[in-house]
């Protein structure tokens, strides 16, 4: 089977000191780095949250604190966010540590201010962003998927590849979750494992 390898949102926001830092991320980087060598993937896609400053899925926008339940319905929620990953700040960078030379293609995501995107394949309100059409041009058929976070954009991410039809693995060792709520990690691998995504180790 052809394989891919996408690596979702490894910026610096969403690392330790970063405006929605998840909990031990740096651990992750060098299983990463070790992944991105391997020479069994055709083709390495790296996502990245890029939001303007006016992004609705910042609390601060309406007013109202970070993590604050809230659905429109249209493509913001289901909780409101600190503002992060905004376009052209170091927060939205790929982490120092992380070979990003290595991504032969990066999938910006969340750039409309009133819809957001937490999939590498498409916009919460259903936009394709491109990316199923380039991994079926190039012959894939299966994917391995590492990056953060795991209870949300790899999540999402995940769910849209099952709906394509591809194989996914998920490198375990390469993600680590937010946990917004209690208990959502676990949730998540469950969710896994329940539609036949394997759990992989590198």
């Amino acid at each position: 089977m052809r394989k891919a390898l996408l690596v979702v949102d490894v910026q610096n926001d969403f690392y330790e000191t970063g405006t929605l830092p998840v909990s031990d991320a740096s651990k992750i980087n060098e299983v990463v780095n070790r992944t991105m060598k391997d020479p069994v993937y055709r083709v390495i896609v790296a996502s990245q949250d890029w939001h303007p400053s006016n992004h609705m899925s910042f609390a601060v926008n309406h007013g109202k604190e970070p993590f604050t339940p809230f659905d429109n319905g249209k493509g913001i929620g289901p909780v409101l966010w600190p503002v992060h990953c905004q376009q052209g700040t170091r927060g939205a960078e790929f982490h120092q540590d992380i070979e990003s030379y290595r991504f032969d293609y990066i999938v910006r995501k969340g750039t409309h201010p009133f819809v957001d995107s937490y999939s590498i394949f498409r916009e919460n309100d259903g936009t394709e962003l491109g990316t199923d059409g380039l991994l079926r041009a190039l012959g894939i058929e299966e994917l391995d998927v590492c990056g953060l976070a795991l209870d949300y954009c790899l999540k999402y991410t995940v769910h849209d590849a099952l709906l394509t039809g591809f194989k996914i693995n998920v490198i375990i060792n390469g993600t680590k979750g937010v946990e917004t709520n209690k208990g959502d990690v676990q949730r998540t691998i469950d969710e896994f494992k329940k539609a036949g995504v394997e759990l992989i180790e590198k």
